[in-house]
């Protein structure tokens, strides 16, 4: 029987243009196999406008094109959008498999999770449990902390920073000595990230950013800077294995791997780290272990500093990681000899799809 596979991309946040370039590798790559060696039959592309929020579905045929692509995403005059409460309806009387592209804001912290699970979606979109908790960054950083001892893996002290508690967060955050990083608590791209020196010198900026960040964001983070090395491990979960990706080293040439290191791709240069190496060795064992204590259905990318004293440092877990040609995870799969429609081909056919749990009435 044919495996039938649809994509939902696009989305309302700011890493809408990520969730483009995932799609448009996912599809070319696609196109690239002759028709006979794909291992799914691709149905319908639903494209969630950033402009007005409505989902526009176009279908694959033989004859598509990267160029068609392009232009159903850029003119949304062309098709007629739904709500995507619309949208899932249809979905679930087609009984599709959907891959879920999308990113930060509603795609990815349970907003899109919880109605996929209320409409009883087949698809990558997961438990919004889980959703939730790995899109705040405190949560999940407090989450991880206690699965190990420290001298295992640390994470960095960190200040919440909310509205009605703004200064007297801040009075505690002007004892930290050395470099800070602000940067929203549920934000992806690092988007409104910066480091600063120090507090005291500039306090009037780090206000001004937390004041931009709360118009995104309902909490903002102050947090030590970690001197070290920027690292990333991958993984992918099926109903019977959990498989751990090639680790990946981020070098920057100011240290720090922010928005605009992410957004230029010259400004970083992203390297796999030899298997053998103890560094690689201990971030696959705290990626295990880290993914097999949250519900994951199929894949995710955790982030962390690693010290020049070899100390680990936990930073944020990515539930769905760019797919574009040049991502950390796309870098990750390539060593570990798969593509990505092998990826969506093991997942879909070997994942297992969220399945909400009734409630009891006793």
């Amino acid at each position: 029987m044919s495996l039938d596979v649809s994509f939902m991309f696009g989305g309302i946040s700011s890493e809408y243009d990520g969730s483009i370039s995932s799609l448009t590798h996912i599809i070319s790559s696609y196109l690239a196999l002759p028709p006979a060696e794909r291992p799914f039959s691709l149905k319908q592309m639903y494209h969630v406008s950033r402009d007005d929020s409505l989902v526009r579905t176009f279908p694959f045929h033989s004859d598509f094109t990267i160029s068609e692509l392009q232009t159903y995403i850029s003119d949304t005059s062309i098709l007629p959008g739904r709500a995507l409460l619309d949208s899932f309806d249809v979905i679930r009387s087609r009984n599709e498999y959907v891959v879920n592209l999308l990113p930060g804001q509603f795609g990815e912290d349970g907003g899109v999770q919880t109605l996929a699970a209320l409409f009883g979606l087949k698809g990558t979109f997961g438990d919004p449990q889980v959703a939730s908790l790995t899109m705040n960054k405190f949560a999940m950083s407090s989450f991880v902390s206690s699965l190990f001892p420290t001298e295992t893996m640390k994470a960095p002290k960190t200040t919440l920073l909310k509205p009605i508690y703004l200064e007297s967060a801040m009075q505690h955050a002007k004892s930290l000595r050395g470099p800070i990083v602000v940067k929203p608590n549920s934000l992806g791209s690092s988007l409104h990230t910066a480091v600063f020196d120090n507090f005291l010198p500039n306090e009037a900026d780090i206000y001004a950013l937390v004041d931009k960040i709360f118009k995104f964001d309902s909490t903002a983070l102050l947090q030590e800077f970690v001197p070290g090395d920027d690292y990333s491990c991958g993984c992918i979960v099926t109903s019977t294995e959990l498989i751990v990706l090639p680790v990946v080293k981020i070098e920057t040439e100011n240290g720090f791997f922010g928005y605009y290191e992410k957004q230029l791709r010259h400004l970083s240069n992203k390297k796999i780290v030899d298997k053998e190496d103890e560094i690689s060795v201990r971030l696959k064992h705290v990626t295990r272990t880290i993914a097999s204590a949250i519900d994951i259905y199929s894949i995710a990318r955790f982030d962390f500093r690693v010290t020049n004293t070899s100390d680990i440092y936990f930073l944020e877990c990515n539930c769905i990681p760019g797919l574009a040609i040049d991502s950390i995870f796309t870098k990750m799969l390539t060593h570990h000899e798969m593509t990505v429609i092998d990826l969506i081909q093991l997942v879909a056919s070997g994942s297992n799809s969220f399945i909400r749990k009734p409630h009891s009435m006793e």
